[in-house]
């Protein structure tokens, strides 16, 4: 891939503002395979917002993700990410101090979150231009993110040298989520309110008690529908505590199926079991994450439509899903159609302001999840 800055017609060292913008929103559409959607539903100080968080994230998630880098190289690198962001004004310095720390491969790499890494420098400085109400929860969400993806990160290094990447218990799974997911629940709730004065703090306050449960929600399910990918990779976030439950000394027992055709069926049956734990996990936040969505004065269409598109997603996604067996019983991922996200889309554009249409239509998929 050639820079992006090229293709979009703007050379680096002439960029301006407006340019710098441009860059954001070209890179955020090869970065983004879903969040691309319901980010651009937003207008103004709450979309730039959301969109520079977006990219912030990525940029530390590819720190973390790199498979070739040590645990202790990516927390130093994380700390270097974290420290841009501890003073209001967003040193360059500290910026360029990140970038210098990028690993020399990723400046041949024609990967986009690559690139966009090694564009910090284009896109961290537009942070200073929004309102403070907008730039410290950016600021912190950040911060919060890449000490939690560190810590991860040596943990998974220590799991992967004798094996296998797993999660012992289901609060070691919540704090996973929370660190990658659940935070950007709480960073929601702080912009939403920032951008209408519709959101009190009595009604910040309800929205607080399920934003983080918001996050989950669709990190769960993501977790769900991808763990059979995750297998190739030697990593499970499904609890050991509950496989245990289902006859299987270690999550990772779920992918090694019996040669025997006799003890298959068995096998399966507890396999299913296990993963019908999680969905009822994911389903459970769901809920919260719909009444979270409530709680959106529904005058703020576009704000509602960037709450329910993802849910809706994720629950048509865990009714195909059932069970859990069906996770296991074809080599394709289980996911959802684009006619279905189109339908998604055109439905909750009519019925975005009815709470009521809302709570039956999620009722209903639920419904029909449970049944097939």
């Amino acid at each position: 891939m050639s820079n992006i800055l090229d293709s979009i017609e703007v050379g680096e060292s002439t960029m301006n503002r407006r340019e710098a913008w441009k860059y954001a929103e070209e890179i955020l559409l090869q970065v983004s395979r879903t969040f691309a959607l319901n980010i651009n539903v937003l207008k103004g100080k709450l979309h730039k917002s959301i969109l520079l968080a977006y990219l912030y994230l990525r940029i530390a998630d590819t720190v973390e993700d790199d498979p070739d880098m040590k645990a202790s190289e990516k927390e130093v690198i994380l700390g270097k990410f974290a420290e841009i962001f501890k003073m209001e004004k967003l040193p360059d310095e500290s910026i360029a101090a990140f970038e210098q720390s990028l690993p020399e491969s990723w400046r041949k790499s024609e990967h986009p979150y690559m690139n966009l890494c090694l564009h910090t420098h284009v896109v961290v400085p537009l942070l200073r231009e929004m309102p403070e109400t907008y730039a410290a929860p950016v600021r912190a969400v950040t911060i919060e993110m890449c000490h939690g993806m560190a810590k991860f990160a040596l943990r998974q290094e220590a799991a992967l040298s004798s094996g296998w990447f797993t999660l012992e218990s289901v609060a070691d799974l919540d704090e996973y989520c929370y660190y990658v997911a659940g935070i950007v629940g709480k960073l929601l709730t702080n912009l939403f309110a920032a951008d209408t004065c519709l959101i009190g703090e009595s009604r910040k306050a309800e929205m607080q008690k399920l934003d983080v449960s918001f996050g989950l929600a669709l990190q769960v399910a993501n977790i769900v529908k991808d763990c059979v990918e995750d297998s190739t990779r030697r990593v499970c976030f499904v609890p050991e505590e509950i496989c245990r439950r289902h006859g299987f000394a270690h999550s990772y027992e779920m992918f090694a199926v019996p040669a025997e055709a006799g003890a298959r069926a068995d096998f399966d049956k507890r396999r299913a079991a296990v993963m019908g734990e999680l969905v009822q996990k994911a389903w459970g936040h769901l809920d919260d994450a719909i009444a979270y969505t409530k709680l959106v004065p529904n005058i703020k269409m576009r704000t509602r439509l960037f709450c329910l598109w993802p849910l809706f997603m994720a629950a048509e996604n865990m009714k195909l899903i059932g069970d859990g067996s069906s996770l296991f019983a074809s080599e394709k991922k289980v996911k959802i159609t684009r006619d279905t996200v189109k339908r998604i889309v055109k439905q909750t554009m009519l019925h975005f302001y009815s709470d009521s249409w809302i709570e039956n239509s999620y009722a209903k998929l639920k419904s029909e999840a449970q049944t097939l």
